[in-house]
């Protein structure tokens, strides 16, 4: 797989800036709904939960507090539900490359989580954006946020090399990542912090693999502490164990691809 990866560096690198701008393509908004999209949302959830519900972070802190840690949160849990969203058709949306052409379709999931993670960095940049102008510069810490990134990558490419494998044997799998990913959303200390969640619920969070990353985004993002960089080290080795098994099944179930799509 790493041979594959390295041979064909020019063609990720040309098919993700395709991947990055054909989103958009043919909409009057363009790359502007990168920008847009994600404030909008922010102010959604800020004003359910910060304004209507009166929730804070901890039972403390402002409502523009409240939104960026927020915001912070949904950057990582947006990340991995596009991924996810992604990879169940990333095989089954592109007939021509199975059957007509000689293409490493191993690259497919790769380029799809590139182009996911371009799009958060645009988020981290509205982030950024938005707390200089309403609190000043932001702490140094957030220089480490595209390390937290790096130790995230290896599962959301896992992801997608398992799951565009096994929706090609298995359709179903595309109506439940919709449905895992609607739970995960409310599973993963996005709109509340794992301290007020009661201590049932709090092992269960501990075990959700989001949680982690989460915490380290939000502790550089906003709280300006170092991560765990142990934690994250040993987050990254089980990932990238996760990636390459994801990878042998990818390889195990192709050749089966050109029957089923």
């Amino acid at each position: 797989m790493l041979s594959v990866l390295r041979l064909n560096r020019s063609l990720i690198y040309e098919l993700t800036k395709r991947e990055f701008s054909g989103r958009y393509r043919g909409s009057f908004g363009g790359v502007i709904w990168s920008f847009a999209q994600p404030l909008f949302l922010l102010c959604v959830y800020t004003i359910a939960f910060g304004l209507i519900l009166k929730t804070r972070w901890g039972y403390s802190g402002s409502t523009l507090d409240y939104a960026f840690i927020l915001f912070a949160g949904l950057i990582i849990f947006n990340l991995f539900s596009d991924c996810l969203a992604k990879s169940v058709h990333l095989i089954t949306a592109n007939p021509n490359f199975v059957k007509k052409i000689v293409f490493p379709l191993e690259l497919l999931p790769l380029i799809s989580t590139l182009g996911a993670v371009m799009h958060s960095m645009i988020a981290i940049f509205i982030w950024i954006a938005g707390y200089t102008i309403i609190n000043g510069m932001p702490h140094a810490s957030v220089l480490l946020a595209p390390l937290v990134l790096t130790s995230f990558f290896p599962v959301l490419l896992g992801i997608g090399w398992l799951l565009s494998a096994a929706a090609v044997v298995v359709r179903d799998i595309g109506q439940l990542t919709g449905m895992i990913s609607h739970t995960l959303l409310f599973l993963t200390p996005i709109f509340y912090s794992v301290e007020t969640a009661p201590p049932p619920i709090q092992h269960l969070l501990a075990a959700n693999p989001l949680t982690f990353i989460v915490n380290q985004f939000r502790a550089v993002m906003f709280y300006g502490s170092l991560p765990d960089f142990a934690g994250m080290a040993l987050y990254f080795v089980v990932a990238s164990i996760f990636a390459w098994l994801s990878s042998l099944a990818f390889a195990k179930l192709r050749p089966v691809f050109a029957d089923l799509v």
